[in-house]
């Protein structure tokens, strides 16, 4: 007969089963961490670059991966935040006078980079 308790089981299986739930959130952090790290990548290649600005913009792309009881979030975001709003969704062209003669279309490249990168994820590569 085995040397096992029948009220240590309980304890035997549970910490087992906290083991493989450990392994599995360590493994979706790298996949989440590498998937932000190719979005950052993929965005500073996309993004507009001004010459007389050193690219500050693109350069600025960053992430970061948060893991808590409710789940793991990589967020990939921007220094400068209000740049990237308008770049992405257009604006309105504003002359001296106040008035509004156009309009600029907005680039869409983090819609374009969010699709790929979140296709690539769900599949599993990296």
């Amino acid at each position: 007969m085995s040397g096992v308790n029948i009220d240590d089981l309980a304890e035997i299986i549970v910490n087992d089963m906290q083991d493989v739930i450990d392994d599995d959130v360590e493994a979706l952090e790298g996949n989440a961490r590498a998937a932000g790290r190719k979005a950052v990548r993929l965005l500073r290649e996309r993004s507009r670059k001004r010459v007389h600005h050193g690219g500050s913009y693109a350069k600025a792309w960053t992430s970061d991966v948060e893991t808590d009881e409710t789940g793991t979030i990589c967020t990939v975001h921007n220094r400068q935040y209000q740049l990237t709003h308008l770049l992405e969704k257009g604006h309105a062209i504003a002359n001296q006078s106040g008035r509004y003669p156009g309009h600029v279309a907005g680039d869409h490249v983090i819609d374009g980079v969010y699709n790929e990168v979140a296709a690539e994820f769900a599949k599993g590569g990296e």
